[in-house]
């Protein structure tokens, strides 16, 4: 299945049955990850664990919104969008993050 962020069709597409599709995900951090996070705070720099956190929901939520077009009979997602926020971080508690992917699904010809 196609999926890109391009906003315009090429021209010569025949395009059927357009639908917004979604995925979501939310993937929760644990204790050790958030004190390895507070001690890379101390010191700065890039917080790996916690990037592949993100990047695992950023995945998740892809995949689920490619499953729902593809339940439509979409063969491309068009104009994805990714928007992320954070749940529940309180100081010295564990959150999560969570990343909705969205775009317009269709049957092109």
């Amino acid at each position: 299945m196609l999926y890109n962020n391009l906003r315009t069709l090429p021209s010569n597409w025949t395009v059927s049955d357009p639908a917004l599709v979604s995925g979501t995900a939310v993937i929760s951090t644990d204790y050790f990850k958030t004190f390895v996070a507070g001690l890379r705070n101390l010191f700065g720099g890039n917080i790996r664990s916690l990037e592949t956190l993100c990047e695992r929901a950023r995945r998740q939520a892809i995949v689920r919104m490619l499953e729902e077009a593809r339940d439509r009979g979409a063969n491309v997602v068009w104009n994805v969008r990714l928007e992320t926020s954070t749940i529940g971080s309180a100081k010295g508690q564990p959150g999560a993050v969570e990343v909705i992917a969205w775009g317009t699904a269709f049957r092109a010809e």
